[in-house]
């Protein structure tokens, strides 16, 4: 008992000695308990330690099995030269690719063809071209690796990549070797190679009337660039694409055509003058004989060309006849009759190809061959000489052709032609003569003596009328230009007089 004023026993703080016995005997079962939790808890443990053992051997399970189920085979998505190869043995990977490499290497070719024709069927072989086996051997056992690692997991990574990016894999040929190639083009390109050859004239003759040019024709020159054959020979070899390759020759043009030649060969001026006729045989030869002499004439640029020069003189001794020609209004008789036509279809031929007219002199009466003005009369004796003459104004030579034709029976006409360079597309020369003035005949007849007594013989016969008084006139002779249909310009080039003529007549010369 708590007595006021004395200190508290010192077990005044211990329970009651009813409580302790309570506290002792509650000890075990919490003894027991803290055994039991430590014992759930050591289970928990336990169970959770066994299903992560649990786990990771099942995991461990199906990495395995992944990885052993290509334990002797190509993982997928692995090629060689475009061929799958996934799932295939070693052995079967090396058949199939060899084959591939070995089929390749003879399949390949590329022809060289032009026009239907094959030169050349270029292959490897040609081009030193092999693949090397041991390569693709060494090739495939590197490619074996992927997913045979000594570490599952690396395999597994394998695998997996694999999956989301497949294994290309190409093998290699040896380099090329173009020597033989090289050879082969030379050869081809010779073959294409070779210059072009220009037309040019090879002959005249005149004897072929219609066609008197001999010309040889042009021809297109060759070049191949085999530079550009090469590379696609290569490009084809470095892809496998076999094929064809045909070849594009470049055409080089000639720099003078048949056309260009024929230009300088052109029939430039053309005459046609009717002989009469009344005209004798000795008339008409004589006009042969002359145009035989002009007829395959060549000349030159700047080279004049003269009609009593070419013919020369009228006698016997130089092919010529007697036969009527036209003096102060009558026909008479002369050594060479009749070549006044010749040297007036030369004439009017000249005029008509736009040459140069250097020496010309009309008749002094009318010719029944061509209108008065258009006319060009020649005379050739010891003391009087009457020429016509032309140049050639061209840059090029001109050739002339002559002859007398036969147009029926006893119908004759004089041709003459001159070729040289186009006078242009459309152009042509033609000729226009007109009256300007008329002149009265003279009233007074006019009488010369027979001496010939041709016609009178004495003296006290009536005078014969040999010439009846005719007009005279004053012609005008005009040169037109014409272009295609057109006439663009008009050049007067002569003004000639046809004598007015009084009757003629002719008296005898003896008594009787």
């Amino acid at each position: 008992m708590y007595t006021p004023g004395f200190p508290p026993p010192t077990y005044q703080n211990q329970p009651p000695h009813g409580s302790q016995k309570r506290k002792l005997r509650l000890a075990p079962v919490l003894l027991v308990c803290a055994l039991v939790v430590a014992a759930i808890a050591a289970v928990v443990t336990i169970t959770k330690q066994n299903n992560a053992k649990k786990a990771e051997y099942e995991k461990q399970q199906a990495l395995f099995q992944e990885v052993n189920a290509y334990q002797n085979v190509y993982l997928p998505n692995i090629y060689v030269d475009g061929i799958h190869i996934g799932g295939m043995t070693p052995q079967e990977a090396i058949d199939t690719v060899i084959n591939n490499v070995r089929q390749r290497q003879n399949s390949w070719n590329v022809s060289i063809t032009y026009q239907g024709h094959t030169f050349v069927t270029i292959n490897y072989d040609m081009l030193g071209v092999h693949t090397d086996e041991q390569v693709v051997y060494d090739l495939l056992r590197g490619a074996f690796e992927l997913g045979h690692r000594e570490d599952a997991n690396q395999s597994k990574l394998d695998i997996d990549s694999l999956k989301e990016n497949p294994y290309q894999l190409y093998t290699t040929q040896s380099s090329i070797n173009t020597t033989q190639l090289d050879q082969i083009l030379e050869q081809i390109t010779a073959h294409f190679t070779f210059a072009p050859t220009d037309a040019k004239l090879v002959y005249f003759y005149p004897q072929s009337w219609e066609e008197p040019f001999g010309i040889q024709k042009e021809s297109y020159g060759s070049s191949l660039d085999s530079t550009s054959v090469r590379r696609q020979v290569l490009d084809m070899a470095s892809k496998g694409e076999s094929g064809s390759i045909e070849l594009q020759p470049q055409l080089i043009p000639p720099k003078v055509t048949e056309s260009d030649v024929r230009k300088d060969v052109t029939l430039i001026g053309e005459c046609i003058t009717p002989i009469d006729p009344s005209s004798t045989t000795a008339r008409t030869d004589n006009i042969r004989v002359a145009f035989s002499r002009y007829h395959g004439k060549e000349v030159l640029p700047g080279e004049t060309v003269s009609f009593n020069k070419i013919v020369g003189p009228r006698t016997m001794e130089n092919g010529f006849q007697m036969a009527i020609e036209y003096a102060n209004g009558l026909s008479v008789p002369g050594w060479g009759g009749g070549v006044c036509q010749a040297s007036t279809t030369i004439y009017k031929a000249a005029l008509t190809a736009n040459l140069e007219i250097v020496s010309r002199t009309s008749h002094s009466d009318k010719v029944t061959y061509t209108e008065f003005g258009q006319d060009a009369t020649v005379y050739y004796t010891s003391g009087r000489k009457i020429d016509f003459s032309f140049k050639n104004n061209t840059n090029g030579k001109i050739y002339i052709m002559a002859r007398v034709e036969q147009t029926g029976k006893n119908k004759y006409q004089c041709v003459v032609r001159i070729y040289g360079h186009t006078l242009g597309d459309g152009v042509e020369y033609k000729l226009r003569t007109q009256t300007v003035e008329t002149l009265i005949a003279p009233l007074m007849p006019e009488y010369q003596e027979d001496k010939n007594h041709e016609f009178v013989t004495y003296k006290d016969e009536e005078p014969h009328l040999v010439r009846k008084a005719r007009d005279g006139f004053i012609n005008e002779t005009y040169l037109q230009r014409w272009e295609n249909g057109v006439l663009v310009s008009e050049e007067m080039i002569s003004r000639d007089t046809c004598k007015a003529r009084a009757a003629l007549y002719y008296t005898g010369t003896k008594n009787r």
